[in-house]
């Protein structure tokens, strides 16, 4: 099960935002949303340029190499994870060019029964600051440990 002593563990990293990377996010995901890719329409509804899609965030999460960090120092193998919720509070935009920095950090660990057995429960929240530090987004990752058999 998880290592209870990296409670309270931080990861942070530096990731700047690439037109490129909202674009092939906005393709995954199907986002037809013309102000995550058309400049002349967000600038329109008085966005500064394209906007980054509201779950972008998980690009820099896993891209960064935070999560995996941070499952590897929990002794987490993700063949016994699965992803239980997610929540995000948005404070600003991301765009094109910005520098967001992120710290995630594992917030708690409980352990429950369930049906097939005990499983923990890991949140980690990733809070992210853009080049000039203002907050721009908050999220938090539930993710669930089956017990080892």
């Amino acid at each position: 099960m998880a290592d209870k002593s990296k409670l309270g563990s931080r990861y942070e990293f530096n990731w700047t935002v690439e037109r490129g990377k909202i674009a092939e996010f906005v393709a995954a995901v199907g986002d037809c949303d013309p102000l995550c890719s058309d400049p002349e329409a967000a600038r329109r509804k008085g966005f500064q340029d394209i906007v980054a899609p509201p779950t972008f965030t998980a690009v820099p999460i896993m891209w960064s190499g935070a999560l995996l960090k941070a499952f590897h120092d929990l002794g987490i193998p993700l063949s016994l994870i699965m992803h239980a919720e997610q929540s995000y509070e948005f404070f600003r935009e991301i765009y094109p060019g910005d520098v967001l920095h992120g710290t995630m950090e594992i917030k708690s660990i409980t352990e429950r029964e369930g049906r097939s057995g005990a499983m923990e429960f890991v949140l980690l929240e990733t809070t992210f600051t853009n080049q000039h530090q203002q907050p721009v987004v908050r999220e938090e990752i539930l993710i669930v440990e089956r017990k080892r058999s």
